[in-house]
């Protein structure tokens, strides 16, 4: 097959570091692949980037033309593309805009797309599925659970198995505050600002310690296997201001839990024998309660820029395997 042609939406952390990565590791891969356009709002619109686009954007200048947002539609729908990659920043009020236009705009204009974005993936899930079908486009999105470590992708290597719950920890950011409050006997406020200073947490927490970030995760979970759970219908509980001592010797965790009835984000007590228990700092943990396996428990990083280019190379060689096979 002729060369694979990209389109990067949103060159910030995660975007630089899928360049970065897809050149190092482009050597390894049994395919041609060029990144021929990149769209940002900050470094403008860049056609062809050359081998030093990261030092001229660590530079923090305007690189290529100025993009009116209003315009990267037509960009998209204009571009020879093969893959359009989107990276801009979740928008909660907004139920996932303007990410989901820019993927919908890519998939009616005849390409596949992947997506590191939980907002268009949670709260459009039906659109974007009935979209792929119409065009006969995919759309990929593993980066959006547990960045690269393996999560529901991992179901593909399981044919005819039944999911009967999930239950985990995904959300690294709490787990690190409620890891070093029992451990090192920090309150909510000292572990939190640690959090901040050792960039595990964000100024404003607010989507990760109110437990928004995992709804947003058990959403896509549910809907991958089948469930249908809506935002809405995530039971949701923070850990803002916890005092875990109130607990007594059990370890608490912010647990993410889903079957096909019901689905929450809370604090849970967990006996000292549980192995999530034991999932320390900023990792991520994903326990699948399975008919053919009982219990199949997975546990890697959950974030992070390099973590999260990992899940789109593994995007992309998926759709690339399944172009070549259609």
């Amino acid at each position: 097959m002729r060369g694979v042609r990209i389109l990067i939406i949103g060159f910030g952390n995660v975007g630089q570091a899928f360049y970065e990565l897809l050149n190092t590791k482009r050597d390894l891969l049994s395919f041609d692949i060029t990144i021929g356009e990149i769209i940002d709002r900050s470094r403008g619109y860049i056609i062809n980037p050359g081998p030093d686009i990261l030092k001229d954007v660590a530079k923090g200048r305007l690189i290529g033309r100025k993009v009116d947002i209003d315009e990267i539609p037509r960009l998209i729908t204009e571009s020879n593309a093969d893959i359009v990659c989107e990276f801009t920043d979740l928008n909660v009020k907004s139920r996932g805009e303007p990410a989901f236009t820019y993927l919908s705009t890519a998939i009616r204009s005849g390409k596949h797309v992947i997506t590191t974005n939980k907002g268009p993936i949670a709260f459009h899930y039906d659109e974007l599925m009935e979209l792929s079908r119409k065009y006969n486009r995919l759309v990929r999105f593993k980066g959006t659970v547990m960045a690269g470590t393996p999560s529901f992708n991992i179901l593909k290597l399981l044919p005819g198995a039944h999911v009967e719950y999930f239950m985990g920890i995904l959300n690294g950011t709490t787990n690190f505050i409620l890891s070093r409050m029992y451990e090192e006997g920090l309150s909510f406020n000292e572990a939190l600002k640690l959090a901040q200073q050792l960039g595990y947490a964000e100024a404003d927490p607010s989507l990760d310690i109110d437990s928004i970030d995992a709804a947003l995760k058990v959403v896509i979970l549910s809907r991958v296997i089948g469930w249908g759970h809506r935002f809405e219908d995530v039971e949701v509980e923070g850990i803002r201001d916890i005092d875990i001592r109130r607990y007594g010797d059990k370890v608490i965790k912010l647990v993410a839990y889903a079957d096909k009835g019901k689905a929450y984000v809370k604090p849970t007590p967990l006996d000292k024998n549980d192995v999530l228990a034991h999932v320390s700092r900023n990792l991520n943990a994903l326990r699948f309660k399975l008919d053919t396996l009982s219990e199949l428990l997975i546990i890697g990083p959950g974030a992070g820029k390099f973590e999260t280019a990992q899940a789109v190379l593994t995007d992309l060689v998926d759709i690339v395997n399944s172009i070549r096979l259609s």
